[in-house]
């Protein structure tokens, strides 16, 4: 039985107005969800939903995403760390189930390194310590994101040629989760502009990336969509031979938004990874 949605709350943390989505079941262990760059917190509601069932289900808005402040020129790594440590730290969570897409998935490793008792297991949507040859390549061709659009319908139709396999619906709701309607009436993106860069991932930032997965000692699931780039099999089986507590599944059909092309998939293979009752 599905519990009802989400309410809305805010927090301040690091100086910065903080929106995040609770799906209040008191008593029950933690699940953070954390969207990946440029998403927002409902890119998880269905999946909050679901298993809002068995754990108390956070999904929160990074710094310059969704309905959290903009900290322009202050989107460093280590500032989104600092912010999920505090948010853990002022709700007074213990034994999370951090659940990361994406950067997500980075800021989950760089967290749980250095706060080992307090994560009980971590949740990793298609990302590893390092892009794919492949990935990178695709990265410095992509077409760059116009910041503003002249409808929702072209919102749409930029998403869906990101993403081939999600259904229309899935598309439609991102479309709308992730933009508003500006004053001029375009349509244009909640994340701050600033983000729209590609982002360096450097070489010290992928070596932290694979000490971090490599000291972490609590279960580790990857999930990888077939259909992406980012990651390859021998960054999977590299992530493997890491961390004996790494598993990784494939969802055949999927690209890099695995939670939103198979939702059923993915709920599927977590409820097996935390050993849940259907």
């Amino acid at each position: 039985m599905l519990v009802s949605g989400p309410s809305e709350q805010f927090i301040e943390i690091n100086g910065l107005r903080f929106r995040y989505l609770d799906w209040g079941s008191n008593g029950k262990p933690p699940m953070i969800c954390i969207h990946g760059h440029t998403g927002q917190a409902h890119v998880w509601d269905r999946f909050g939903q679901v298993f809002a069932r068995h754990f108390h289900v956070y999904s929160i808005d990074q710094r310059g995403h969704g309905g959290t402040q903009w900290a322009p020129g202050d989107y460093d790594r280590d500032r989104y760390v600092e912010d999920l440590a505090g948010f853990i730290d002022v709700l007074g969570l213990q034994k999370v189930v951090l659940v990361g897409h994406s950067m997500g998935g980075w800021h989950s490793l760089l967290y749980t390194v250095t706060h080992q008792d307090i994560v009980a297991s971590i949740i990793m949507l298609d990302i590893a310590p390092e892009r794919s040859a492949e990935s990178h390549k695709e990265v410095l061709t992509r077409p760059a994101t116009p910041l503003e659009l002249e409808d929702l319908k072209e919102v749409v139709d930029w998403l869906r040629l990101r993403d081939p396999w999600a259904s229309d619906e899935a598309i439609r709701k991102d479309a709308e989760d992730k933009t508003i309607t500006s004053p001029d009436g375009k349509r244009v993106w909640k994340a701050d502009p600033e983000l729209f860069g590609t982002a360096p991932l450097t070489a010290e930032l992928t070596a932290r990336y694979w000490e971090s997965l490599k000291s972490i000692n609590s279960p580790i699931l990857h999930v990888r969509g077939t259909e992406s780039l980012f990651v390859s099999d021998d960054l999977v089986a590299r992530m493997e031979l890491t961390n004996p507590l790494f598993t990784n599944v494939d969802v055949f059909g999927a690209g890099h938004d695995v939670h939103i092309d198979k939702p059923d998939e993915l709920e599927d293979i977590v409820r097996r990874f935390l050993k849940l009752d259907i």
